[in-house]
């Protein structure tokens, strides 16, 4: 079953691809039969891994409160994990494999999450603002390199 749902999600996570970043947003990009987009949507990096996990049927929606955009900045309180914690366990970086979470240490807190794609990562799917869309990156290189990062799984 745990091969069958991590396929559901890293599945669901790479059809967001494309979706503008909205901050709270969670409406995917729409596209037709050829794959052209029709509305790009909007989501943020909370909001996909919640509209991911439910809609590949890993979980129950997930209401998200309202948060400022910047927390993260000027708060030390660790919102995003704790959410994340009531739903999925850490586990080491060796363990992580597709359908996982990472999460990455933005400002004073965890405040950037992303979906792995394969065992052993680093390939993840993501929403920032900087790039304007969700898209499929390395969470290894460029400005998450050297970021602290933390992995968790919803699997036992």
């Amino acid at each position: 079953m745990s091969a069958e749902a991590r396929a559901r999600v890293v599945a669901e996570a790479r059809s967001w691809i494309g979706t503008a970043y909205h901050h709270m947003g969670t409406i995917k990009a729409r596209r037709d039969a050829a794959g052209a987009v029709l509305d790009r949507g909007g989501v943020d990096c909370a909001t996909l891994l919640a509209c991911v996990y439910a809609d590949a049927g890993v979980i129950a929606p997930v209401e998200v409160p309202h948060y400022p955009p910047d927390w993260h900045l000027h708060r030390s309180g660790e919102r995003y994990l704790e959410t994340v914690l009531e739903r999925a366990k850490e586990i080491a970086e060796s363990a992580a494999g597709p359908g996982d979470v990472v999460l990455y240490r933005f400002g004073r807190a965890f405040a950037h999450g992303a979906i792995l794609l394969e065992q052993g990562w680093p390939q993840i799917v993501h929403a920032r603002s900087q790039s304007g869309i969700v898209h499929e990156d390395r969470g290894d290189l460029g400005e998450l390199a050297d970021r602290p990062r933390r992995f968790f799984t919803l699997w036992p």
